[in-house]
């Protein structure tokens, strides 16, 4: 029963997502996956190449190829030499894509709006645990997250509010303070990469039956 509502409300939220994206796509030219890329590679000034974005954004390569087609043809990303691989090549973000990128809303703006402070931490904490075990089962592609990160040790602390410990910054970290994409981030081998204790378990899980309900709230 809880899994059906939830699986419900989780789909009526990425409906309306994927909807403000298509309304902005067609004041910009754009579909949402070409919007997707753009906002990718903003956050990779380096570039990145083709087949790392279609395992980022979990879509086929055929289909990753033909949104950055269109982005190049439109000037908002350009094709670089790798200059690890001759043969390969990069696709990096042009000004004129950064400044259509800033224009584009994060895709559950809405969603994270009508939810207090304390929710959105909450739901964070949730967001990186379901992600975190889906790396782990090969069903997404790895993330530039905390949970990943040499530098993150988890349950570091005494404190209820700020348990966790990133090395990098030398500061404590609560759960609305952790990052699912960090410039930061070094993998961590992956016999050691940090996970939660059941101890920050249960606090998220404690968070679970009230922030799960925000489902209800769009049906």
């Amino acid at each position: 029963m809880i899994r059906d509502q939830l699986s419900y409300g989780l789909a009526r939220l990425s409906a309306l997502a994927r909807q403000d994206d298509w309304r902005t796509g067609e004041v910009e030219g754009l579909t949402p996956t070409q919007g997707d890329i753009l906002r990718l590679l903003v956050q990779r000034p380096g570039g990145l190449r083709a087949g790392a974005v279609s395992a980022h954004l979990n879509v086929s390569q055929p289909t990753a190829s033909d949104a950055a087609a269109a982005l190049l043809r439109k000037a908002l990303i350009e094709k670089l030499p790798d200059p690890e691989d001759g043969r390969a090549f990069m696709l990096r973000v042009t000004r004129s894509g950064r400044a259509l990128a800033r224009r584009w809303p994060e895709s559950f703006a809405a969603v994270a709006r009508v939810l207090s402070a304390e929710d959105q931490a909450a739901l964070l904490g949730i967001v990186i645990r379901a992600i975190d075990a889906l790396q782990r089962e090969g069903a997404i592609s790895r993330q530039r997250m905390c949970m990943s990160c040499c530098h993150f040790a988890p349950n570091r602390h005494r404190s209820k509010s700020e348990p966790h410990h990133c090395r990098f910054i030398d500061a404590a970290l609560g759960e609305g303070d952790l990052r699912l994409d960090c410039a930061e981030h070094e993998e961590a081998e992956a016999a050691s990469a940090p996970e939660f204790s059941e101890g920050s378990k249960r606090r998220v899980r404690r968070h679970h039956a009230h922030s799960v309900c925000i489902g209800v709230l769009f049906t």
